[in-house]
């Protein structure tokens, strides 16, 4: 027997509510199986005495609002053996001058090397993050940004204890946002979400997958092994430098490893519409494929767009006749449970990445900033539009400026004074 019109919209709206039921199964078993780092309360012992020496590289361009913080946070750590290496980059506010004065005071433990000039072919920073690893003396290097605030002494302590357990060698942990806006609040775990639902955190350590993850405001490698893999000059033209580099540990066979670390550093989100929408464009653009952005349009569209506008309307249409069957009936029915399992899995995502509660109302807004960000990577990878950040320029995921030169340079070894790079290069 034929279905009617009706009947095939009714089984529709049923196979839309049975796909949230299995993305909220899925997103649960993910939860499950990812791992979580609390700041170790013990005092440092005879047995942390003997961890490998580690530098932390920090690479700043126009960060005199927050590198101080950042760096004063770092050199608080209770890590034994500890140096930081701040890098700045052709900063033109007062970030230079900032460094140069925590180089004396803290001479001991941080070095400082400025940047001049950004040869041809290079991302501005895996750049300075290569300067910064010329200088540095670590058997560990971990790399952050200077938006970041280290929120316990123990921070770098309890993620090595992690890497030293597990012989991770490449190892990341996952970014706390500081949003101080109601749209950073919203379009945060909305985005990070849409990027989520493809790298998998979960399955990061499993060799068997190609699902790799890592967030560039945290990343500790073994020196040698990331040496082996070519460092920061592998990815020095790529969009999202962070995940590539995690991808050329996992091909290369690497120990790779992710953590969720509440409590461990904050981050700061962007600070204005613009910021963010370059941003999380760029994001998209060099974390997902265009086979990937265009799946999670659509999806998008089916699951989240379809159900909300007809629930809204079968909303009205209730309020009208005085009768709840539009919302308790049929497709009615499976579209207003499909909308209420969106939003509780709205609610589990800004806990999870520590979203004010309240904001995920602002969700189906958010989600809209999702999908147009999402078309613009994809006409970015078209080669339609370009992709502008932080003084580079991306089209069709290729370096457009600044333009691929081949410049030499040498990088004076100090210690605790600053460096000065006239023209660095890798």
């Amino acid at each position: 027997m034929m279905l009617s019109n009706l009947d095939v919209w009714t089984c529709f709206a049923w196979l839309l509510a049975g796909t949230w039921g299995l993305v909220i199964t899925m997103f649960v078993r993910a939860c499950r199986h990812r791992a979580v780092l609390h700041p170790l309360t013990r005092p440092v012992s005879a047995e942390d005495q003997h961890l490998p020496r580690l530098s932390v590289v920090v690479a700043a361009r126009n960060e005199a609002a927050c590198i101080e913080t950042c760096l004063r946070s770092l050199l608080k750590q209770d890590y034994p053996q500890l140096e930081v290496v701040a890098v700045n980059d052709r900063s033109t506010d007062a970030t230079a001058k900032i460094l140069d004065r925590l180089a004396v005071e803290f001479a001991d433990r941080l070095k400082v090397v400025h940047v001049a000039v950004l040869p041809g072919g290079w991302f501005g920073k895996p750049h300075a993050l290569t300067q910064g690893v010329k200088v540095a003396s670590g058997q560990l290097l971990c790399f952050t940004d200077a938006d970041c605030e280290f929120l316990s002494p123990s921070t770098l302590r309890t993620t090595i204890v992690e890497q030293q357990q597990h012989d991770f060698d490449f190892f990341t942990v996952a970014a706390r946002y500081s949003m101080d806006t109601a749209r950073e609040a919203a379009v945060v775990p909305c985005c990070s979400e849409a990027i989520l639902m493809w790298l998998r955190p979960e399955r990061v350590g499993d060799p068997r997958t190609p699902d790799v993850f890592a967030n560039g405001a945290f990343i500790l490698v073994k020196r040698e092994a990331f040496d082996r893999i070519g460092g920061w000059e592998a990815v020095r033209s790529q969009i999202s430098e962070d995940l590539q580099i995690a991808r050329q540990a996992k091909v290369a066979g690497l120990r790779v490893g992710v953590a969720q670390g509440p409590g461990l550093y904050v981050t700061r989100s962007y600070g204005t519409l613009r910021e963010s929408w370059n941003g999380w464009s760029r994001i998209f653009n060099g974390s997902l494929t265009p086979r990937q952005l265009g799946i999670s349009l659509v999806r998008m569209l089916v699951l989240f767009a379809l159900p909300l506008a007809v629930t809204g309307w079968n909303l009205m249409t209730a309020i009208e006749t005085g009768s709840l069957e539009p919302l308790t009936h049929g497709a009615g029915l499976a579209l207003a449970l499909a909308v209420g399992m969106r939003t509780l899995l709205d609610i589990a995502m800004f806990s999870l990445v520590g979203s004010p509660l309240p904001a995920f109302v602002l969700a189906p807004l958010a989600r809209l900033f999702v999908m147009a960000a999402m078309t613009r990577a994809l006409l970015s990878h078209a080669g339609l539009v370009n992709t502008h950040w932080r003084g580079a320029t991306f089209n069709a995921g290729q370096l457009v400026m600044p333009r691929l030169a081949s410049i030499d340079s040498r990088i004076p070894e100090t210690r605790g004074v600053p460096a000065v790079v006239p023209n660095a290069t890798a």
